[in-house]
């Protein structure tokens, strides 16, 4: 990776399991890291949490289910995660036959279980100490929003706020952002325009016809560049990390597929994650 001097290493790797996909991750306030993964041909959408400091696995293959009945909601397949807020994280299924959400599922993830659940809401914003939700309803045939806070921890309902109105729009507007709330740092591609980026794709030594995401963090440059591969319509996809001028890290995200490997890494609490073969969750410490 470098010669001398300095060099990152790997913190811990979470395996997803063969044919996965690592689809969404979220980070609590209680230092864990909840993910998604999907599993295309088994149409399964499975849910892990793993303690970021040391990388234990506190629940693995976990199934979101019906509140009422004995069957996975969602189908087993149309669920996410919604947001996160102290120890909990919050899970949604999409309504039948729309890509709206539907429902709302508070989990405890270290132990793998329901805190409340409730499926006759949808999650509008995170407001920390209130969740803001709304329930649909016809009138003269035409759909209304009514929407209420409930306290995140209970699920229990604390005041209605009536149909979309001023006071609700000026709520959602006062909203942070959920990376901001969870403190990540996303990538962004690299353009003409960012002097600092376009350095790490000239740093790569790869040719002009690659492509580049790029996050600068304090002395840090770390960039996922996306170079088209030997074959016709492959590419290769690498991550590397400088410090000032000098490499400390380097991988292979992957390698001759079908499309570039975009938007698979973040920065949280000094922490590097990446996702590698779309399986494999690598998380390297950045001090």
């Amino acid at each position: 990776m470098k010669s001398g001097g300095e060099q990152l290493s790997v913190k811990w790797r979470y395996d997803a399991g063969r044919g996965a996909l690592v689809w969404q991750l979220m980070f609590t306030q209680t230092g864990d890291l909840v993910g998604q993964k999907r599993f295309a041909a088994t149409r399964r959408s499975l849910f892990f949490s793993v303690d970021t400091r040391t990388g234990h696995v506190f629940s693995d293959d976990y199934l979101l289910m019906d509140q009422f009945h004995p069957v996975s909601a969602g189908d087993g397949w149309f669920t996410g995660l919604e947001t996160t807020l102290r120890n909990l994280v919050y899970c949604y299924a999409y309504q039948s036959q729309s890509p709206e959400h539907q429902g709302i599922w508070a989990l405890d993830m270290r132990h793998g279980r329901v805190e409340w659940s409730r499926q006759d809401i949808v999650f509008s914003a995170n407001l920390d100490h209130e969740f803001l939700v709304y329930k649909r309803s016809v009138f003269g045939g035409f759909p209304e929003r009514h929407f209420w806070l409930i306290d995140p921890f209970t699920g229990m309902d604390i005041r209605p706020l009536g149909i979309d109105s001023v006071v609700v729009n000026a709520i959602r507007e006062g909203v942070a952002a959920e990376e901001e709330r969870q403190q990540v740092i996303l990538p962004e591609f690299v353009t003409e325009g960012m002097a600092v980026e376009r350095l790490a794709l000239q740093r790569s030594g790869l040719s002009d016809t690659a492509r580049a995401e790029c996050i600068v963090h304090g002395e840090l440059t770390v960039a996922a560049l996306h170079e088209p591969g030997d074959w016709s319509g492959t590419w290769h996809s690498f991550l590397k990390v400088w410090r000032d001028d000098r490499l400390i890290y380097a991988d292979a995200m992957e390698e001759n597929v079908d499309k570039p490997c975009l938007n698979n890494f973040l920065i949280q609490s000094d922490n590097l994650y990446y996702i590698k073969k779309k399986e494999e969750l690598v998380c390297v410490a950045l001090s």
